[in-house]
């Protein structure tokens, strides 16, 4: 596809929500964000809908539709039907807003679908079979594309495959479980957990800069984080026999010490038949990868395919 069309590529987070036009080879124009703030879902649409504008008019490309990705269930409809980072805009109709607004065809997808897609199409996952990819940010996500297709356990994802229970002793997390995944590797935890026990403002970047000082407090925070990521990455391994893991979002910044001792862990306490031939990889497509990945579900509609037994939960408008 050329050069000449574009996508107005959304991605909802916890914390931030970032917009730009993507075509169909990833090119990120008029990239933009701004604070996901809660509760007045119609003040937010709004926000929303002014950027959104914004952007059309600053496209020198066709603009051919609106691709979203948000955090969280999504269901038929195309509706975040559940996501604990995001109680205030749960069944909130965005998709008909912005198509009522703008006149355009939209398409809403979850986040972590989006940024394996991204992956898949663009870093990682190029030649991969199986390749699935586990996204920290805000919370942890995970996505898998089989054979060419976005896998679909349940409500359009994988279910929540960030929430698998690591240690039952471990830190409450927001969906009300304990010691899941997304409680111990989430940036947000992390830097947390950096600034209860070192100072600091609490955020992500604080202790990644830290590790970069060499910082013995962040470097082995960053390596006990690994270490739980490698668990995490051995379980999913042995339910969903990936041939390729990428590690996107703000984890992509936590080092080569992180990376190692995730590795090790997964040869660790990995099955031999599901680990043999995996590799475990640092994801190429950096920041922008969810607003990459919800223009590439617009762009290959292919990716779209179901994987799964319940095709009636599939995330399209």
């Amino acid at each position: 596809m050329s050069n000449d069309a574009a996508i107005l590529a959304i991605d909802i987070g916890g914390g931030t929500t970032k917009l730009a036009l993507v075509d169909a080879q990833g090119t990120v124009r008029h990239w933009r964000c701004f604070t996901t703030s809660p509760p007045d879902v119609s003040a937010f649409r709004e926000k929303l809908i002014t950027a959104l504008r914004l952007l059309q008019r600053e496209a020198a490309q066709t603009v051919l539709g609106v691709s979203v990705a948000i955090a969280g269930f999504v269901n038929a409809q195309g509706v975040l039907a559940y996501n604990p980072n995001l109680p205030w805009l749960e069944h909130a109709p965005l998709d008909s807003a912005i198509r009522d607004e703008l006149q355009l065809p939209v398409y809403v997808e979850s986040d972590s679908n989006a940024a394996c897609a991204a992956e898949y199409i663009f870093g990682q996952g190029r030649g991969s079979s199986r390749f699935l990819c586990l996204t920290g940010g805000t919370g942890l996500g995970v996505g898998m594309v089989v054979d060419g297709h976005l896998l679909r356990v349940a409500y359009g994802c994988m279910g929540d495959a960030g929430h698998i229970i690591l240690s039952p002793d471990g830190p409450s997390c927001s969906c009300g479980g304990r010691g899941c995944a997304e409680a111990f590797l989430s940036t947000a935890a992390l830097g947390q957990r950096y600034a209860k026990e070192q100072g600091g403002d609490g955020t992500f970047r604080t202790l990644v800069d830290a590790a970069r000082r060499d910082d013995p407090a962040a470097l082995a925070l960053l390596a006990e984080a690994g270490h739980w990521l490698g668990i995490a990455a051995a379980s999913l391994a042995s339910i969903f026999f990936p041939d390729r893991i990428a590690v996107a979002g703000g984890l992509c910044l936590a080092g080569d010490g992180f990376l190692a001792a995730a590795v090790k862990a997964l040869h660790t306490y990995g099955g031999s038949f599901p680990v043999a031939g995996l590799s475990l990889v640092r994801a190429t497509t950096g920041e922008h990868a969810t607003l990459l990945g919800a223009a590439a579900c617009f762009f290959h509609p292919e990716l779209l395919g179901q994987v799964e037994a319940n095709a009636g939960l599939q995330s399209s408008v």
